[in-house]
């Protein structure tokens, strides 16, 4: 199936990489320290900051992952674009308001900074940025989907694709920080919810048959393979839709999603802590919009049949659907989404060099001689520096990836998400959550988790091999241990507790 676009393919290319070099350029300008570089603190408002925070939740697997599932599901993958947005939302409100307030009042620079400032714990701060590492197979994943991007509509070697897509990230990234982060994701998640609403639009109303358009992908569908169908919602023996217990674990795993460094930073960006409001109500609406990519996947295996990789589905409809000009707009834009939900990832490795281990372990040991500017510099050209090694790290990972990119995003975040759910979800909460508790929930989450990844993807004779089901579990087994432990241990100082929630009634 020829999808190549050719010249317009590259002109839009060309037009999008200018304008993310000139933002680089521009955030470069107002990124003279460290903490401006890591969160860009109270700079933006609540309706750039809404449109960014659903761009980098979405990212590549909004576009490529989901309709890939549905591509080889059928209906029953509709089930995650349902699910995951009111899981991550609700959150997402749950801890915002103590991580804008805290993070401020105690100028967190990230979230590991955040979580030891929270318990009193350098312990906690160092082993939630070692973990936070992981946040490189999130990258990667990124990176397999925008080199696919390059792959199918313009061309281009896959590799060729992947050190392409890494050496236009890390240059404007490098260049911007923060600043250049969130403008980009800001104007992709613009872009984003009118593709979204695009491919919505084309699937109801049945491009490419004769018809009303679901009843017809569906007919379509069944002829091809009866279990895709709507009838079959839940598929039997699925490792991902085959039970409602699964769909439930699907749900449970992304709770803490907005947990992730790279996402939960974004609330140090707001200007004003009264203005979270605001910023959920646009939030959350556009967040969910984006769900609609799935319909892709169902339309592409409607039309095209099992012939192309499942990842590939929405790329290969646009050229099928579309002229090339309109079909390189669209494809790129995806292609530019996707990149500028990397760059959050790039920042939120690269500070927990700078920030969590020079500038709060190290520098106080190794530079007690020299000044707070000079120690914030360093940090700053330490952060520049780590997002080359970031970049060389998530090609390696990409080269050979797997068939759903949801499986190598998960591999990474969800022992993040294990180890965050009892520390900042449910110690957003419960002033009662103490130190050891903190420790005891983090230390089983990201272990239990470790041990189901090798369990279920290493071990070859084991067929379930789910992250969901893994993250999901970990977090219910972290989520109670917090409680328990700390319950039976001593509480953090009163003051300490009311410095970080304010005083209590």
């Amino acid at each position: 199936m020829d999808t190549y676009i050719g010249l317009w393919g590259w002109v839009w290319v060309v037009v999008f990489l200018t304008l993310f070099i000139g933002i680089g350029i521009w955030g470069m300008r107002k990124t003279s320290t460290d903490e401006d570089f890591a969160v860009a603190r109270g700079a933006y408002g609540p309706v750039t900051l809404a449109f960014a925070f659903a761009a980098t939740i979405a990212s590549g697997a909004t576009f490529m992952s989901l309709p890939g599932m549905a591509y080889s599901k059928g209906f029953s993958a509709l089930w995650y674009p349902v699910v995951y947005p009111i899981a991550i939302y609700i959150g997402m409100i749950l801890a915002i308001k103590l991580i804008k307030r805290a993070g401020d009042k105690f100028r967190s620079n990230s979230l590991p900074e955040f979580m030891g400032q929270r318990y009193n714990s350098n312990f906690l701060r160092i082993a939630f940025a070692f973990v936070s590492m992981l946040l490189v197979y999130y990258i990667a994943a990124q990176i397999v989907a925008a080199a696919t991007i390059f792959e199918v509509l313009l061309g281009l070697n896959y590799q060729h694709g992947i050190l392409a897509s890494v050496a236009v990230i890390a240059l404007y990234i490098t260049m911007g920080g923060s600043h250049a982060d969130i403008m980009t994701d800001g104007i992709q998640g613009i872009m984003m919810v009118l593709i979204a609403l695009l491919i919505g639009v084309i699937f109801f109303m049945g491009v490419g048959f004769e018809g009303t358009g679901p009843s017809m992908i569906n007919n379509a569908l069944v002829i091809q393979d009866p279990s895709l169908g709507w009838d079959n919602y839940l598929k039997e023996g699925d490792i991902l839709f085959g039970s409602f217990w699964l769909i439930s674990l699907i749900f449970v795993a992304h709770i803490p999603f907005a947990m992730n460094p790279h996402i939960g930073k974004l609330a140090f960006a707001l200007k004003d802590p009264k203005q979270i409001r605001t910023f959920l109500l646009i939030a959350i609406p556009v967040g969910s919009i984006l769900g609609f990519t799935v319909l892709g996947g169902l339309h592409a295996r409607a039309l095209f049949g099992d012939v192309i990789r499942p990842d590939q589905a929405i790329p290969v409809l646009f050229t099928q659907l579309f002229p090339p000009f309109i079909a390189g707009l669209l494809g790129v834009g995806v292609l530019s989404a996707i990149m500028s939900t990397s760059d959050g990832l790039f920042i939120s490795i690269a500070v927990i060099f700078s920030n969590d281990l020079y500038k709060k372990t190290f520098a106080p040991v190794i530079h007690k001689s020299k000044s707070k500017e000079q120690i914030e510099q360093i940090a700053l050209n330490i952060s520049r520096v780590a997002i080359v090694l970031v970049g060389v790290v998530a090609c390696w990972l990409a080269w050979n990836p797997p068939q759903f990119l949801a499986v190598l995003l998960w591999m990474g975040v969800g022992g993040i998400l294990a180890g965050a759910t009892g520390p900042l979800l449910i110690g957003s909460l419960w002033r009662r959550a103490t130190k050891t508790g903190a420790i005891a929930s983090f230390l089983v989450g990201v272990i239990s988790f470790a041990v189901g990844i090798v369990y279920c993807f290493v071990l070859k004779e084991v067929p379930f091999k789910n992250p969901f089901a893994v993250a999901g579990s970990c977090i219910i087994a972290a989520a109670i241990t917090m409680v328990i432990v700390s319950l039976m241990t001593k509480p953090l100082p009163k003051q300490h507790v009311d410095d970080m929630f304010g005083e209590s009634a």
